[in-house]
């Protein structure tokens, strides 16, 4: 079997796994206060994660960490990127006998100080954000400078240091990598951040890594010729899981009604944990399909379908994107539509389909979506980090939200340099809202590039460069 880049590319990693965690434990006081929380227990602890591949594994490996220390523990995975005070309440409510709060790649955002007001709140992700809440504790390699990585691997290397990592848990942060793009099997790509983990951990799991010419998914974007177990599988979490997005599939039958996406994933992977062995033999994702419990197995066979149902209609109407302005080396493309499945996954692969047709150097696309009267939903993916995605979409919240106080709960938004999300769950806030805050912004992003590059920005207009996500102006040292 042919193998890919990954496995024939020699990995420059001078670090052992257990080494980079001591050092990153010795060096980063949250790190330290959520491992000595983890060695406590005090009863019941409350654990929320994002309902993405990425969170899902996490979550799960976090789980079975505390459950070993000691800790009963509830999972929760609730709709949307920032935990809600409604969605926080109910959880509460539930269960009143929570003694800790863990939130896992649910961003490290401010309004989390809040909770932390009832329960110690401990944090542990890899989004940037603007501003830490000040009142929890927080494991964010990210908070200085972007670092590319997965909630996955974070909650993997707290496995680690306390000892109750396995070959399963490894399984996990494989997915949860390749949910968040930080490796790419086929082209080669390793976040430098995960090769000591990959280098120990991953490469036994060779089987998931070697090159395969089937269906190419939707994690294969820059190349559509072939694809690996590994990418197969994290789809298949992707697509039953609602991949973030809430993209669900309640109302396609009865026997779908009342399942929710990403606890029955997330209850399926846990079935497979006693046949861990098996995981390193599997070569395709039938046989991995077959490893899940019978309970859960019909359900997420029977939304699969439907998902890759979807995904072969949506590429078509993506076709309409045109491209609005240049800024730097990276050109920008909008798209807006009405309800249209699995639009995040699809754009990605016509990102590139819009890069190679123009012969663009880097390329974005901003997906505006009016999925309901109630829901719009946008998303922007990127191919270079020129521009970053994530911190158009932080600051179409922020505006967003003072703008409309009244809806601040309904709208959350975020991510990383080539991959973000905005929602707004409300019909308080109007797509036509929506659109021309998405327009007002990048025309000041176009004002603030063009007053760089004469050398006539002013001193607001050189702040906004950062919180823009202009990076390539701060690069080229034209915002200083």
């Amino acid at each position: 079997m042919q193998e890919t880049m990954i496995l024939t590319t020699p990995i420059n990693c001078n670090e052992g796994h257990k080494s980079q965690w001591e050092a990153l434990r010795a060096g980063n006081a949250g790190l330290a206060k959520i491992l000595e929380a983890v060695e406590k227990p005090l009863g019941t602890a409350l654990i929320f994660s994002h309902d993405d591949p990425d969170g899902i594994t996490s979550g799960l490996i976090f789980q079975r960490t505390m459950e070993r220390k000691g800790w009963k523990t509830v999972l929760h995975m609730p709709a949307g990127f920032m935990l809600t005070n409604e969605q926080f309440e109910k959880a509460m409510k539930a269960t009143p006998e929570a003694k800790a709060i863990f939130l896992l790649d649910k961003g490290t955002l401010s309004p989390y100080s809040d909770f932390a007001r009832k329960l110690p709140v401990y944090i542990i992700d890899h989004h940037p954000t603007p501003k830490a809440p000040t009142e929890c504790v927080t494991f964010n390699p990210s908070l200085e400078r972007y670092t590319q990585c997965s909630t996955s691997i974070l909650a993997h290397g707290i496995a680690t240091l306390a000892e109750t990592r396995d070959t399963f848990d490894d399984f996990l942060c494989l997915i949860g990598l390749k949910g968040d793009w930080a490796i790419e099997p086929v082209k080669g790509i390793l976040a430098e951040f995960a090769k000591p983990f990959f280098v120990e951990y991953g490469l036994p799991f060779k089987n998931m890594l070697r090159l395969i010419h089937e269906r190419p998914t939707m994690f294969d974007a820059e190349q559509r010729e072939s694809t690996c177990l590994l990418s197969r599988v994290s789809e298949f979490v992707h697509a039953v899981g609602g991949g973030g997005f809430q993209y669900f599939y309640n109302d396609r039958e009865e026997l779908l009604r009342d399942v929710d996406h990403p606890q029955c994933i997330a209850q399926g992977l846990l079935g497979m944990a006693a046949k861990f062995e098996a995981l390193t033999s599997i070569t395709t994702l039938e046989s991995f399909i077959r490893l899940i419990p019978d309970e859960q197995r019909e359900i997420l066979q029977k939304i699969y379908l439907y998902f890759l149902s979807d995904w072969d209609k949506a590429g078509k109407t993506l076709n309409s994107s045109v491209k609005t302005l240049k800024l730097g080396d990276t050109s920008i493309y909008l798209f807006v539509g009405g309800k249209v499945p699995l639009l995040p996954m699809i754009g990605s692969i016509k990102l590139f389909e819009l890069k190679a047709r123009a012969g663009d150097s880097i390329a974005q696309i901003i997906m505006a979506s009016s999925v309901s009267p109630d829901y719009t939903h946008i998303s922007v993916r990127g191919t270079g980090d020129q521009v970053h995605s994530g911190k158009f979409c932080g600051q179409l919240q922020d505006i967003l939200r003072a703008k409309y106080p009244k809806y601040k709960d309904l709208i959350s938004g975020g991510g990383h340099p080539r991959a973000a999300e905005c929602i707004i769950r409300t019909d308080g806030v109007s797509f036509l809202n929506v659109l021309n805050q998405i327009v007002d912004q990048l025309a000041e992003m176009s004002e603030v590039d063009a007053r760089c590059r004469d050398g006539k920005a002013n001193k607001n207009q050189k702040k906004r460069v950062t919180e823009l996500g202009l990076e390539y102006l701060n690069v080229a040292g034209m915002a200083n």
